[in-house]
């Protein structure tokens, strides 16, 4: 399902820095219902969609604000730097733009509420040199707390599990971020302990298709 070229560009190195790392909320309860998406990759047009946020296809128009929110993130525990400099993330772009075509459901996506409003990215990426796919949030400061990073991880999960039927769905996070690995246990997702993620230790988590959709 990904081409081996595709995971072994420069670009998607700095791409996988778009990890599960938000500040978002992992408080208990139901998450929001989610009204029925469709399906589209290419730049600009809507994913998925729920009651308060939508997920769109990555445009080159987006790069002053993708590197804002990389430079406002970058004092939080992740697995990997964010590029900043216009060059750097308008390659991170152009390899998301490639992965639409190579690897239909599977990308990078901006996040905005209804009204319009930047909330961050949601991402389901390649693991290099396996044919596992891993999840990734990143929320703008302004958009935690209002359960954003719950709302379109149940997007996302969505999105592997019923509209691309992969078999499970890997998370990694950094092993000091508690409320990524709340987020990851509320979803159901497995913890299989610490290992070495992109050079660094993180905490590995699985979800299996069928618990998704036990929970789901």
């Amino acid at each position: 399902m990904v081409s081996d070229s595709f995971q072994r560009e420069a670009a998607l190195s700095r791409l996988h820095a778009v990890r599960l790392s938000t500040d978002g909320d992992a408080h208990n309860g139901i998450p929001p219902v989610i009204a029925a998406a469709s399906v589209g990759n290419a730049a600009g047009l809507v994913t998925s969609q729920s009651k308060r946020m939508r997920l769109l296809g990555l445009r080159f128009e987006d790069i002053p604000r993708l590197s804002s929110l990389f430079a406002q993130t970058r004092m939080h525990p992740l697995l990997m730097e964010s590029p900043t400099r216009f060059i750097d993330v308008a390659a991170i772009v152009a390899c998301v733009h490639r992965l639409y075509a190579s690897s239909p459901g599977l990308g990078v996506w901006r996040a905005e509420a209804l009204d319009g409003a930047f909330i961050g990215l949601f991402s389901l990426l390649p693991v290099d040199g396996s044919d596992e796919v891993e999840i990734h949030v990143r929320l703008a400061p302004e958009a935690w707390g209002r359960w954003y990073a719950i709302e379109g991880t149940y997007l996302l999960c969505r999105q592997a599990f019923d509209v691309l039927g992969l078999p499970r769905l890997f998370g990694y996070c950094h092993p000091t971020h508690l409320r990524v690995r709340r987020i990851m246990s509320r979803f159901g997702f497995r913890d299989l302990g610490v290992c070495e993620h992109r050079h660094q230790l993180a905490h590995r988590y699985e979800l299996d298709a069928s618990k998704w959709r036990e929970r789901s």
